[in-house]
């Protein structure tokens, strides 16, 4: 009889070969961080906060990851003292345009604690 911890030294290796390029891919698959303004035709933003405390990538991530939110929060956005949410995944929410005041993120993003707008 073969034991499961002798099946799964043989098995877990070869899962873990293959799931590892499917997690690297979804990772790189998110919209995190890109500069710009709302793409012509995408849908509004369903919630609004114009507050500084709010306009960080934590605390608007945050905001979109409550559970009354969370249903519908995709993705977010931050910049000029606001923290805008959407339904839509940042890549088909965001027109990037580097001279904008606005980063747009998904919600699985890793964020950074502020974000740098250039002049």
């Amino acid at each position: 009889m073969v034991s499961t911890s002798a099946i799964l030294s043989v098995v877990s290796p070869f899962l873990l070969a293959a799931l590892l390029p499917l997690a690297a891919n979804a990772q790189a698959a998110l919209t995190c961080g890109v500069l710009g303004w709302d793409a012509l035709g995408a849908a509004p933003a369903f919630y609004a906060v114009n507050n500084p405390a709010s306009a960080t990538p934590a605390a608007c991530k945050k905001l979109c990851q409550t559970p009354s939110i969370t249903p519908k929060c995709a993705s977010f956005a931050v910049g000029n003292s606001s923290c805008l949410l959407y339904t839509n995944s940042a890549a088909n929410q965001v027109n990037a345009n580097t001279g904008s005041l606005y980063a747009y993120y998904d919600v699985n993003c890793a964020v950074p604690a502020a974000v740098a707008f250039s002049a």
